[in-house]
């Protein structure tokens, strides 16, 4: 495989209607009932409607969950970012510094504007 097409491949990889695409796959086009359950709670909406906290969390896992980097390049202070980040674990209980925990709410953020979009 070319660097071309592994660059390819990483790219269409980070269109978030691929990855739920893939995971509606190997998941037989069923998304888990969880994600739902999750998705629908008042004080998951309540986070996923507020821009702001989801253009931190995003930024955060675009810069690999590092906080220093992160700030640095959405010209946050480091301790607002910090804030935010526990702002959303105390809301809905998932420490996106934990990898596990990240890739639920990343799951749900794409989850969520899939089903906004239709």
């Amino acid at each position: 495989m070319t660097t071309n097409e592994i660059t390819k491949y990483k790219n269409e990889l980070k269109d978030n209607s691929c990855v739920l695409n893939i995971m509606m796959d190997t998941m037989g086009r069923e998304c888990p009932d969880c994600l739902y359950s999750m998705l629908s709670a008042k004080n998951v909406m309540a986070i996923m409607e507020d821009e702001e906290l989801i253009a931190t969390a995003e930024a955060f896992f675009d810069n690999n969950l590092n906080i220093a980097i992160t700030s640095e390049k959405i010209f946050m202070h480091r301790n607002t970012l910090v804030y935010r980040i526990e702002k959303i674990h105390k809301a809905i209980g998932l420490n996106i510094r934990d990898f596990d925990d990240a890739i639920t709410l990343k799951t749900l953020i794409i989850l969520y504007n899939n089903l906004k979009h239709k």
